[in-house]
Formats: structure tokens, C-alpha cells, sequence
């Protein structure tokens, strides 16, 4: 089978867990060819070496300015399915409820354009218009909604026009389409199975809509431009919900957020990540001085400053203490690492905090600690976890996400603390630093679970029997007769299984942000509201 395995921010380009998924799956499925389509922010590039059942890699950038098109004609048919999109999104009604239906029927005019590219046409006035629209009339019969101002339109659609700008995209053709993350990358998979029955597997690491909320959170943009962005990632995560054949969630806990957020139940099936087991070893030694360690990409959901926080109370009871960074930091971080480096040293803490920067393995990073750290506010089933627990190492964590099927809710495979409290966070630090045993124990009782609950045999196996569900799938309603479309295209994909190992980079002129907004100034970064990027 050829499969297409659509990521943003993370494979290839960025080490870190998805990336790690991405290789265990790769890896573990020699007999089915992977066709990786990769969202990325500009100038990244790829940063893993692929195996030989990775034939071609599609790199598309996001970002990048580009000279508007002027066609009066296209403009008009685009306008009506750019109102179709926001109206649908933000329907004159009473309540918050998205006219799924609607949005699914514009959207996929829009992922079946033909003409002048997307981008270049959304490059001149975007969707604004279509926004303001949209706004004005939904406030017809809710009149407490706030006005929308044009500048607040224009702020917003920024955002939304670059993922717009997308649906014509080519890339490379395959039987299936296996989508790591809702959000962007899912609208290409959507235009792949409206114009060809491509059939979709998501699956969700974290969950794409709330993580966009607590991005959203931290902009500058008004709150009816926040909420205008929020509608519109709402409506396209339902729609991806609903033509996706099988949803395949890493944790329970995603199950019950889509599940909240419109998906079908029925479809949902959880597969926790898995890991080679005999690649961690238990580690039975420890470093000589008291030390936290941390594993993951320097990343705001990583809530690097709480831990920070945490080891300035640590050092109270345990004053050589040291906490260790070990991790990439992805273009367009740099700021965020360079506001964790000032506090730590306004907390006294320079020489104490260190940033390692990336690591090939994380055993030495594993090693290098007596206790493991992850402060996130967000998190799917992070490998960081798993590999700490199959190395035989303590763990304290905050309470996200998967975390807690990973570790355990009775403690003894792992500590849970609240997020963003590191007064909790340091108790646990100190108790687990100061209390040699008992470490030791946690970190015996914590390897014995990860190895029964966390195999990579059976997690291969799983996504081996999704992928054949997906592929049996029946034809959509839409698609022609044997003999056309689809046909054509799977008579395409069985002559293209030779292809040699490529990587190829397929340009998406960004639509124009205007000009003095402070988040223009940063749309090429991993701060953009859009972007999707775990580890």
C-alpha cells in the first residue's frame, strides 16, 4: 500500500514526538511504501534520514511573500465561496453552532480550484471582506456580539488565508491518506478525498483545536479576531471529523475531546504510541550532583517557565541542584528561549539552568538526570514519558493530555501535579531528590508498566489493521464510475512505486499581512496561531 502521512512543524524537519511516531511507524511497516507531505514554516529542511520505503518527501512552506493576481472573473467565483466559507463558520443564528454542512460544501469548491493559484489570488484582498460579512450578519441576531473592525478582519484572515492558500496545492498521489494532526495538513488530505476518494486516517497527538485556543490566547489580537480564527478552526476540525474514515486518537483523553467536538464515536479507536524496547536499557546509574533533566523541544507548550520556577524553590531544600535542558529549538522559538534564559538568570539561576540543544537519543539526556520533568499544558502520550519509564527513571509530571495513562493516576509509576504550579511541582522534585529509594522504586515499577503497556509490536500491528479498514473503505457517493477518477489515479500510484527517494519543495506564497502588525512581523514562526508542532 502507499500511504500518505501529512504532517506540520514535525516530520521531517523537527525532532521531537510526532517525529518520533512518525519513524516508529515508518520503520515498522516495511512492506507498505510512505509518502510524507509535510506543512513547514519557510526554510526548514529535512532533518531525518528516511528509510527505503520513503520514496518521496513533499516539503510545503507556508510562508513567503508573493505578487497578487488580478482576475476579475476567478475573483467573483472565489468571493462567493470565500462568504460561503465565513458565513458557514459564523452562521446567523443564536447560538455558536457551525454550519458543518455548509463549510464542508464550500470548502471543497475551494480544494477543487482551478486556475490561477490560491495563493496568488488570496494574496490581493483575502477573505476580509468575506469575514466582515459574515460578522455583521450574525450580529443581526445577536446583538451583544462586539462590531468587527476591518483592522480586526484583516488581523484575522492573515491567519486563515495562509491555510486557504493550501487547497490547490499538488502533491504526490497514494492510496491512503494518514493525517498526524487536524488542522492544516487535514485540509490537504480533505481536498485529496473530495476530488479523488482518497480515504483519511486522523490521528491526534494532541488535540489541534484546543491547542489553537491556547495559542490564540497568547496573541495580540482582539477578542473578535481571536474568536473569528477560533470559528473558523472549529468548523474545519468538525468537517475533518466527519469525512475522516478512522480516527485513531494516542490517548483516551483525546477520544473524549473529539468525541465532545462533533466525532462519531464509532469511528474512534485509541492506539497508544509505542517503543522499541530494547533500545532503553535500565539505567542504573546516577550523576553526581542532584539533577532534573528535560526532554523535548524549548516550545511555550512545554511550560519551561514553570519548571524554571519550580527548581528556584527546589534549590531551598536541595541547593546544588541542577536542571538540565535537553532539546531543539525550533525556528522561530528563539524568543521564547531567550525570555527562559533572562529569568533564569534573574532568579539567580545562570550555571544552574542549562540548554544542551538537541540530542540524537534521548538516552543520554535520560541519563543525565535523577529525575525526569515535564511541565506541559498541553500533551498527547509523550514519548518523552514512555522512554523515561523504560529506562527505569522517576518521573514528575503535570497532569495533560495522556500523561496520566502513561504514568498511572495512583502515583507509583509516576508523579502527577497540577499544570502551572510550581510550588507542587517542586514538592514533588524535592521529595523524589532527596528520597534515594524511593526514586529507585518508582523508576523499577515505572519500566515494568512502560514494558507491558507500551510495545512497539502491537502498536505497529494496530495501525496495520487501521490502514487496511481505511483502504476498504466503499467509493464515495461522489466519485465517477470504475474507469475514471479514481481509477486513473490508482493505476498512477501502483506505475509510481519505484520512484527514487526525493525530496522535493512545492512553494506557498503567503497571502500579505498588513503592515506594523506584530504578528505579521512573526507569521514565519512557530507562533503563528496556525502552526502545529509537538515533541
Amino acid at each position: 500500500m502507499r500511504i500518505g502521512l501529512f504532517t506540520e512543524g514535525t516530520y521531517p524537519v523537527v525532532r521531537g514526538g510526532v517525529t518520533r511516531w512518525c519513524e516508529l511507524l515508518i520503520n515498522g511497516m516495511p512492506e507498505h511504501t510512505f509518502v510524507p507531505v509535510s506543512i513547514i514554516g519557510s526554510d526548514e529542511r529535512a532533518v531525518v534520514r528516511t528509510p527505503g520505503n520513503v520514496t518521496e518527501t513533499t516539503l510545503i512552506p507556508m510562508w513567503g511573500p508573493m505578487r497578487p493576481a488580478v482576475v476579475p472573473r476567478r475573483r467573483r467565483a472565489l468571493e462567493d465561496l470565500l462568504g460561503r466559507i465565513w458565513s458557514a463558520a459564523l452562521p446567523a443564528a443564536t447560538d455558536d453552532a457551525t454550519d458543518v454542512g455548509g463549510f464542508s460544501q464550500a470548502l471543497r469548491g475551494l480544494t477543487g480550484w482551478h486556475g490561477v493559484r490560491l495563493s496568488r489570488m488570496l494574496a490581493g484582498d483575502g477573505s476580509a471582506r468575506a469575514l466582515l460579512a459574515a460578522w455583521r450578519a450574525q450580529r443581526r441576531v445577536r446583538p451583544e456580539l462586539p462590531p468587527l473592525s476591518l483592522a480586526d478582519a484583516v488581523q484575522a484572515t492573515a491567519h486563515v488565508d495562509r491555510m486557504l492558500a493550501l487547497a490547490d496545492i499538488p502533491f504526490p498521489e497514494f492510496d491512503l491518506s494518514h493525517v498526524a494532526a487536524n488542522g492544516p495538513s487535514a485540509l490537504l488530505a480533505l481536498g485529496r478525498w473530495w476530488s479523488a476518494g482518497t480515504p483519511i486516517l486522523l490521528t491526534e497527538h494532541g488535540i489541534y483545536l484546543r491547542e489553537r485556543y491556547l495559542a490564540l490566547a497568547r496573541t495580540d489580537l482582539s477578542w473578535p479576531a481571536r474568536r473569528a480564527v477560533s470559528a473558523f478552526l472549529r468548523a474545519l476540525s468538525r468537517v475533518t471529523y466527519e469525512e475522516a474514515i478512522r480516527i485513531t486518537p494516542v490517548s483516551r483523553f483525546n477520544d473524549g475531546w473529539e468525541q465532545l467536538l462533533g466525532a462519531d464515536p464509532e469511528k474512534i479507536e485509541t492506539i497508544h504510541n509505542g517503543v522499541e524496547t530494547d533500545l532503553f536499557q535500565e539505567i542504573t546509574t546516577e550523576p553526581a550532583e542532584p539533577t532534573i533533566a528535560f526532554v523535548g523541544r524549548i516550545d511555550p507548550l512545554k511550560d519551561l517557565a514553570t519548571l524554571i520556577s519550580a527548581v528556584e524553590i527546589v534549590r531551598r531544600d536541595v541547593p546544588d541542584v541542577r536542571l538540565r535542558l535537553f532539546g531543539p529549538t525550533p525556528n522561530g522559538n528563539e524568543r521564547y528561549r531567550d525570555d527562559l534564559v533572562r529569568q533564569a538568570a534573574e532568579a539567580g539561576l545562570a550555571g544552574v539552568v542549562t540548554f544542551e540543544g538537541a540530542v540524537s537519543s534521548a538516552v543520554p539526556a535520560l541519563e543525565a538526570g535523577h529525575v525526569i520533568a515535564l511541565s506541559s499544558i498541553s500533551e498527547g502520550l509523550p514519548y518523552t514519558v514512555i522512554e523515561a519509564m523504560m529506562a527505569g527513571r522517576a518521573t514528575v509530571n503535570t497532569d495533560v493530555g495522556g500523561v496520566g495513562e502513561v504514568v498511572g493516576d495512583d502515583g507509583m509509576c509516576g508523579v502527577l501535579v497540577p499544570p502551572r504550579d510550581p510550588d507542587a511541582m517542586a514538592s514533588a522534585l524535592v521529595r523524589l531528590l532527596t528520597r534515594d529509594e524511593e526514586r529507585r522504586a518508582m523508576g523499577r515499577r515505572a519500566r515494568s508498566r512502560a514494558l507491558a503497556m507500551f510495545n512497539l509490536d502491537l502498536f505497529t500491528e494496530r495501525y496495520r489493521q487501521a490502514y487496511r479498514t481505511v483502504q476498504s473503505a466503499e467509493t464515495p457517493p461522489w466519485i465517477a464510475a470504475p474507469g475514471t477518477t479514481v481509477e486513473r489515479q490508482r493505476r498512477r500510484v501502483r506505475r509510481s512505486e519505484a520512484v527514487p527517494a526525493t525530496i522535493r519543495v512545492v512553494p506557498v506564497p503567503a497571502v500579505q499581512i498588513a503592515a506594523g502588525n506584530d504578528l505579521a512581523a512573526r507569521s514565519d514562526t512557530k507562533d503563528n496561531v496556525l502552526t502545529e508542532g509537538r515533541g
